[in-house]
């Protein structure tokens, strides 16, 4: 099996991260993590204070923690000087890097976490099958959030044994520049020195952190949230199914203005419902889309081992750190484009509409249009 190849991705991931990585993820983070500053301002607001709003507001959150930390990670990874001088790779930046990896795959846990609650409060909000007297509490709602982000990384800490900073003698040069060992014979020898820097191995002879990671962490959250998201959409098209048959119904039986009324703000509220959870369920699925490739990859990993792992899972690491950085940046562009009530609650709180209403002045015509239409108003008042 030591021969076996089964795929050669190395030319693509080394051209990715030297040329493209840095820049793209610095520029993801610096909007993620604005974008996410904006989602729990607006989210933790008076009118928009609810149970999901405050899932949502510990989800922008994790994400928020995840992109602040990334940033010194790859300015120091992708964006260093040429040729790098040996203290680049001193104690305490091999710390950091370990820091960094559990940090990061602590919060994405979380993350995780925090959308499959997502999606069990919104199906029980939406079917109904039970009593929904915790998913409807704010203060049972915060317990649970503040019980995530308490236990999982509790559930990551056996990977922390698997990481370990590791010495190792590396050739430079007199003035402390490292030299690759393909290029040694264009130097002197007595040009060349050892000196020590410092890795981060993984020292996991059973396969416990790719186990962990790849079945626990990625594959079962995603599994449920591809359940639960069809439950969700299965329970839509049969609430809206049962909805038109109502209507169908009242259209016959409501004759006076007091039914007819009762009949469209229920109609009204049920919509506000379904539009909540339609944003919702594209919060999920841009979640499975970038996370399920990811599993399988991991999966797979795990089951044919370190070859795979090296040829394969290795080489896209960076492709896959860019997706799940995109997907939790991208939040609040849902957020705006599907929600009026957040679009208007953000406006109001920035008051963007006195900002840019410079931009666009009124003409004279549509003055008195307005004037106009507020005369008319008052007239049928």
């Amino acid at each position: 099996m030591s021969n076996v190849t089964y795929c050669d991705f190395g030319d693509f991931g080394k051209q990715y991260r030297d040329y493209v990585h840095g820049y793209l993820s610095i520029s993801v983070c610096l909007f993620g993590s604005l974008a996410n500053i904006f989602n729990i301002c607006v989210l933790r607001t008076k009118n928009m204070r609810s149970p999901t709003n405050c899932i949502l507001t510990g989800l922008a959150l994790a994400d928020l923690l995840v992109m602040l930390q990334y940033v010194p990670f790859t300015i120091h990874r992708n964006m260093a000087p040429h040729p790098l001088h040996y203290t680049h790779f001193n104690y305490s930046w091999a710390v950091f890097y370990k820091f960094h990896s559990l940090f990061t795959l602590v919060l994405h846990f979380i993350a995780c976490s925090l959308t499959i609650i997502l999606a069990v409060w919104r199906y029980v909000f939406v079917t109904q099958v039970i009593s929904n007297r915790i998913c409807s509490n704010h203060r049972r709602t915060v317990l649970v959030i503040v019980m995530t982000y308490v236990m999982c990384p509790l559930m990551c800490f056996p990977i922390l044994s698997t990481l370990e900073i590791t010495p190792y003698q590396q050739t430079c040069t007199s003035e402390g520049m490292i030299v690759d060992r393909d290029q040694r014979h264009k130097y002197n020898f007595s040009d060349l020195r050892n000196q020590t820097v410092y890795v981060l191995y993984l020292n996991d002879p059973y396969n416990l952190s790719i186990w962990i990671y790849t079945v626990l962490l990625k594959f079962v959250p995603c599994l449920l949230l591809t359940l639960l998201s069809n439950k969700i959409n299965c329970a839509l098209m049969e609430a809206k199914r049962r909805r038109m048959k109502l209507l169908s119904g009242n259209k016959k039986l409501a004759e006076d203005d007091v039914t007819k009324k009762a009949s469209a703000v229920q109609v009204y509220r049920e919509n506000q419902a379904d539009r909540t959870t339609h944003m919702l369920l594209a919060v999920l699925i841009l979640f499975l889309v970038t996370e399920f490739p990811q599993a399988i990859l991991g999966l797979i990993s795990a089951v044919l081992g370190k070859i795979f792992l090296k040829e394969c899972y290795a080489p896209l690491g960076d492709v896959m750190d860019i997706m799940a950085l995109i997907n939790s940046s991208i939040n609040f562009i849902l957020y705006c484009t599907m929600s009026r009530q957040f679009r208007t609650t953000f406006q109001d709180m920035f008051h963007l509409k006195e900002i840019f209403g410079w931009i666009r002045k009124p003409s004279s015509r549509s003055c008195l249009a307005e004037e106009t239409r507020a005369e008319t108003k008052m007239s049928l008042v």
